[in-house]
């Protein structure tokens, strides 16, 4: 019978040297993810670290490294639901407040850690293809090394891989929110209306001033990726094709033609590659329009 040694630590620290300690610890925060691999058998911890006791890890900090721009640090204990609810992500980073809205059902929102999300590192995660396209960074901890701070499009290496080594833990996702006049579009199809994981998904931050478009993709690749020729033909012909009609509407499809071509989709039970492609193109074309418009 699967038994594991449980630890439930006050202190990041506490939590830290369990994890350093045995080797496959695993934390746990909302446990929507682990529990389920738990029950399923396809996980077998021998210890697992409880992080609900340790304070601080749910603060959602915003401050201002320089004048005008708003840095948002998300503990490793904020949940999909309050990262829905802020309001500076509300107003500020509206693609990870629209992705934090669709994730599993209200239940999971209210439970499941955006964090956890994150390590969870699955080519799914509407948390990290949202967080993509805000370059947002993860800051990690560990006993041996202390802090250490990566961009996540480095951090996740493959599915249910990141860069994580023994006796590290997330204790925090950062991003620096777009201008204020910047818009944001979160989009995904499933195979069914109700806690669906994304058969593909695409996360699009516009920022109207500077003409620039930060473009990710989900479920199209073993990570989330960004569709940085896309970005780059949208960035070179904005400004002249923006008054115009025709001229907008052509380089929007011809943005998605090239956000499609940026993935490498498979076939697996629940999508063809052929239609994963084409399922990115519609949806880069419909967040470009949303946010552009």
């Amino acid at each position: 019978m699967y038994a594991p040694a449980w630890y439930a630590p006050r202190t990041v620290e506490e939590a830290l040297a369990a994890l350093d300690a045995a080797d496959g610890a695993r934390p746990i925060a909302g446990g929507t993810d682990l529990a389920v691999r738990i029950l399923d058998g396809a996980a077998r911890p021998p210890v697992l670290v409880d992080l609900g006791r340790v304070a601080g890890l749910d603060a959602i900090v915003v401050g201002e490294p320089t004048p005008g721009v708003a840095r948002v640090e998300i503990g490793a204990l904020a949940t999909h639901a309050a990262v829905a609810a802020h309001p500076v992500v509300r107003d500020r980073a509206p693609a990870l407040a629209a992705a934090c809205r669709t994730i599993g059902s209200r239940q999971v929102r209210e439970r499941g850690t955006l964090c956890g999300n994150v390590a969870n590192a699955s080519p799914a995660a509407d948390g990290a293809v949202a967080l993509l396209a805000l370059d947002a960074a993860v800051t990690a901890r560990s006993s041996r090394s202390g802090a250490t701070t990566i961009p996540l499009e480095s951090f996740l290496l493959g599915p249910g891989e990141t860069t994580l080594r023994r006796g590290e833990l997330i204790v925090s996702v950062g991003l620096d929110c777009p201008s204020s006049d910047a818009r944001g579009a979160y989009l995904k199809m499933g195979q069914r209306r109700a806690l669906a994981i994304a058969i593909a998904s695409v996360a699009v931050v516009f920022e109207p001033r500077a003409g620039t478009v930060r473009i990710a993709i989900g479920s199209a690749a073993p990570t989330p990726v960004r569709a940085r020729t896309a970005e780059e033909l949208f960035a070179e012909e904005w400004h002249a094709a923006c008054g115009r009609g025709n001229a907008r509407a052509a380089l929007i499809a011809e943005v998605a033609r090239r956000a499609a071509a940026a993935t490498s989709p498979i076939d697996d039970v629940r999508a063809s590659a052929w239609y994963r492609t084409a399922l990115v193109e519609a949806l880069t074309r419909q967040a470009l329009e949303e946010v552009c418009a």
